[in-house]
């Protein structure tokens, strides 16, 4: 079963910023999630949409940050990571929330919309079939880099403490990541 994180982050975003844009406020974030020895830090800037009377809203973000990982060869891999996400749930004193998200690094940084290169474009979240290069004439590995996830937290005002598992799409041309499943946890500050 094929996944569409890039439809789905899209339409998260889309939702998040045009539904709930009742009452809004800025936060600055950190997040740090791991599995086994692979590790994403990041930090960043959200805007959090939500309906002041039931709350129910969204958030949008982007950040930056350091990823290490794994690969299936038994390798660690570090790049940077550069992504655009979206969150939609409950948000009030606790909170529970669905979150997608993108890569954007990846999505500018490689040749996706390479058309002479790629013999097919997947990104998918598990990719059975490998996309062929007419060139060279072996497979190369070409999904995006994407997530979906679950969170949940505690809002203190100004500061909320979240927590959130993550199924990660994560590769390059030349490997793959060993884990697709990333815990981690949020401290944020808003104004």
């Amino acid at each position: 079963m094929k996944f569409s994180f890039v439809n789905l982050g899209l339409l998260a975003l889309l939702i998040s910023s045009n539904v709930f844009a009742v009452e809004d406020k800025t936060s600055v974030f950190a997040t740090h999630e791991i599995n086994g020895q692979s590790k994403i830090t990041s930090i960043g800037v959200g805007i959090n949409l939500k309906n002041a009377s039931n709350h129910f809203g969204g958030m949008v973000s982007m950040s930056l940050g350091k990823a290490e990982i794994v690969t299936s060869k038994l390798k660690v891999e570090d790049y940077l990571a550069w992504e655009l996400g979206g969150k939609i749930g409950f948000f009030s004193d606790v909170s529970l929330y669905l979150e997608a998200g993108v890569d954007l690094g990846e999505l500018f940084g490689r040749d996706h919309l390479d058309e002479d290169r790629y013999y097919d474009h997947s990104f998918s979240l598990y990719e059975y079939d490998e996309p062929y290069d007419s060139h060279s004439h072996h497979t190369i590995n070409d999904s995006l880099d994407a997530y979906i996830g679950i969170g949940g937290g505690i809002d203190f005002g100004h500061t909320q403490i979240n927590g959130h598992v993550r199924m990660r799409q994560i590769d390059s041309e030349h490997w793959t990541a060993l884990d697709d499943v990333y815990s981690g946890v949020t401290l944020s500050f808003s104004f």
